[in-house]
């Protein structure tokens, strides 16, 4: 006769019904959430500096316009909102990782990790990219077109907006690795057939360069290197983890 106490050991773990899975959801957003307006608030402090610190960065010296009484205050706002929210983003996947884990194999653990950690500093490595490299130079040349009649002045919001909005689609497009490393491990496509199809990779990657950036020859070329850098390279992960999952098996899109 098993003692009651082992049987209780032994006993398995009961499957959560509907409602608690909907309550644990509710506790992982709120508890984001709550890390998320913490940050957002530290980041108002810091807002100021912040926006000194782009402006003097991207205008080298010149100042930008406030042109509504509303604008300086809109503009630090939307700083601490980006940078409160970038910063919480581990937080937040860490919090969306312990609510699917419990649900996971063993091997899609392992599988989920790595993915989480290197989206996340993709999406830091293509914002920082955007910010140091990409941002002042294309600022510098679209006030190159400025004439002896046309004074070149920056609305305050104006060169906020198109800076977010750079860093975000650089921090998207630098997630192009886990992409390809993916379709590996789905065993859709194969590291040697997306080898061969490298210039349709190069096509693509400059048309996704010329929306992001404004289109011109100089910016898109800057920000198409490192992507197809981050393609061929990205290859080589993508070849060892089809050797480790497909070995043996017919690539996709060969024939015999």
């Amino acid at each position: 006769m098993i003692p009651p106490l082992l049987a209780v050991a032994q006993e398995p773990e009961r499957p959560m019904s509907f409602l608690e899975h909907l309550e644990e959801l509710r506790a992982a957003v709120w508890r984001s959430a709550t890390i998320a307006l913490v940050l957002i608030a530290a980041a108002w402090f810091f807002s100021g500096r912040l926006l000194d610190a782009l402006i003097l960065w991207l205008l080298h010296g010149e100042k930008a316009l406030a042109l509504s009484p509303t604008e300086a205050f809109s503009a630090r706002i939307e700083v601490a909102l980006w940078t409160g929210g970038v910063v919480a983003l581990p937080y937040v996947m860490f919090e969306l990782w312990r609510f699917v884990a419990p649900g996971l194999k063993k091997n899609e653990r392992h599988f989920a990790i790595p993915w989480m950690v290197a989206s996340a500093a993709l999406l830091y490595l293509g914002i920082a990219f955007a910010l140091k490299l990409l941002l002042p130079m294309i600022v510098r040349m679209l006030q190159s077109f400025a004439t002896g009649q046309i004074e070149s002045r920056m609305s305050l919001l104006s060169l906020l907006h198109f800076s977010v909005k750079m860093a975000a689609g650089c921090g998207l497009l630098f997630q192009l690795p886990l992409v390809l490393c993916l379709l590996a491990w789905f065993g859709i496509a194969s590291p040697r057939l997306l080898a061969r199809q490298w210039r349709h990779a190069v096509f693509f990657i400059a048309l996704a360069a010329a929306v992001v950036t404004p289109g011109d020859g100089p910016s898109m070329l800057i920000l198409s290197a490192p992507l197809l850098l981050l393609y061929f390279v990205s290859l080589v992960f993508a070849w060892a983890i089809w050797r480790s999952r497909w070995k043996g098996r017919r690539e996709p899109g060969e024939l015999g």
